[in-house]
């Protein structure tokens, strides 16, 4: 389950945060007409980058497939169909941070909206 959402509309990237047995974020770059870039780090800090990762697949991994698991539905529908690497390990305490940031900027922006 997407506990924090935040894409970054300059930079066309889908951020989110998960509260979720295995996963604990996503990036995904937002190509245009493209197959997707979806980048995933694990609790333990592995993070892994999935090549041409179809929108609909992506959008059903977010959503945790039809039981609400991200971890099976990324199984599902990304990892058996998509080429992907692991690119090492990502600092929980530097992506907590990031998160943080990016909630400031998204209150700051629906306020001024407001």
């Amino acid at each position: 389950m997407i506990i924090f959402r935040y894409y970054d509309e300059e930079a066309r990237v889908d951020h989110a945060w998960y509260d979720s047995s295995n996963v604990v974020y996503s990036e995904c770059e937002d190509k245009v007409d493209e197959l997707k870039v979806l980048r995933v780090v694990f609790k333990n800090g592995a993070t892994y980058v999935y090549k041409n990762v179809n929108v609909n697949d992506y959008l059903m991994f977010m959503a945790g497939g039809l039981d609400g698991s991200n971890g099976k539905a990324l199984n599902k529908f990304i990892k058996g169909k998509c080429e992907y690497e692991k690119v090492g390990d990502t600092d929980l305490a530097q992506l907590n941070a990031q998160l943080e940031y990016y909630k400031r900027v998204k209150s700051e922006k629906e306020k001024k909206e407001n």
